[in-house]
């Protein structure tokens, strides 16, 4: 296991891996298994990630006051997380992990050019230039080519 947490660099192929694993789950316990095992194997590592950060780092240990005062949407994050768990597990089966996360991938920065270009959830605004819409349609050909071959 940490040699393909070192041999990643940076989660790079993280992404690949995980749709593997719950495709595999998927067909050893099932669908609605699969994703429970995601998220509680998931919570538990994001738990010792807060124990870590708070004790050793001295990041900042979440209080009532900071949680009531935070936007709506930064709750949405494990509802997001659980869409994309459940439409993996749903579709890599039948149309391949090169196909699902390529479309995944090139949904989620074209998304992010556009949360930039507007300024959404508090991020600095950066213009969806020309040669960033060119990037957005290039990723879009990717996908073609990806999923047609």
């Amino acid at each position: 296991m940490l040699t393909l947490v070192w041999d990643d660099r940076g989660g790079i192929s993280m992404k690949s891996r995980v749709i593997g694993a719950n495709a595999t789950m998927n067909h050893i316990a099932g669908r609605a298994f699969s994703s429970v095992v995601n998220f509680s194997t998931g919570s538990i590592a994001c738990l010792l990630f807060l124990v870590i950060d708070v004790v050793f780092f001295r990041g900042p240990a979440p209080t009532i006051t900071r949680l009531k005062t935070s936007p709506w949407y930064s709750w949405l994050g494990g509802i997001l997380g659980t869409y994309y768990i459940v439409i993996n597990i749903l579709t890599v089966p039948k149309h391949g992990a090169g196909t699902v996360l390529s479309i995944f991938v090139c949904a989620q920065v074209i998304m992010a050019c556009l949360m930039d270009h507007f300024g959404l959830t508090g991020i600095s605004k950066r213009k969806f230039s020309v040669c960033r819409c060119i990037a957005s349609l290039g990723l879009i050909g990717c996908v073609a080519v990806i999923t047609l071959f």
